[in-house]
């Protein structure tokens, strides 16, 4: 009896002694340093810029229009200045219309891209958390997940490593 009390008393020694290996990382600093991510943001900025590019000079070249209509409208006979006038508030809405389109199709594109890429994160969050053995990884934020967390808890740099290797071996 006394053999199995013991046995049971280590049993829970044992389990009492088995810690969680738990950590964290800060989401915004993984966010603002991953080369993935800042590779994908840098490729959407100039197509942004390309479609802003463009468009300035539709912009103005409807400017000019515009400029000359001001100029020459006045000599212009009633229905002749109606008829421009509806052109150019045409062309103006045209011109607003594509703006929207544009960057409207960028940002969905642009946003599909980051979402998948949070996703991808996570994945590799996960698999570094399994591969490194820990019950929990947290990601602390402003939203404030972790409000404290031990300094030599902060697996941010080793995680941001993991994540940047992977993106590269993935590249080549």
């Amino acid at each position: 009896m006394k053999k199995i009390g013991i046995s049971i008393a280590i049993a829970f020694l044992m389990i009492g002694c088995q810690t969680e290996k738990t950590a964290y990382v800060d989401t915004e600093k993984i966010f603002k340093d991953y080369t993935e991510l800042t590779d994908v943001k840098e490729r959407f900025t100039k197509q942004n810029d390309a479609i802003l590019s463009d468009l300035e000079v539709k912009i103005q070249a409807f400017e000019i229009k515009q400029k000359l209509y001001q100029k020459n409208g006045p000599s212009m006979d009633r229905k002749k200045q109606e008829e421009r006038y509806n052109e150019l508030s045409a062309e103006a809405q045209q011109l607003q219309q594509e703006r929207q389109a544009r960057l409207g199709k960028l940002q969905v594109e642009s946003q599909g891209a980051i979402d998948s890429l949070i996703t991808k994160v996570k994945d590799k969050v996960k698999e570094y958390g399994k591969t490194n053995g820990y019950t929990y990884i947290f990601g602390s934020n402003d939203a404030g997940s972790v409000m404290f967390g031990k300094e030599e808890l902060d697996i941010t740099d080793s995680v941001l490593e993991f994540l940047n290797a992977s993106y590269k071996g993935s590249k080549e």
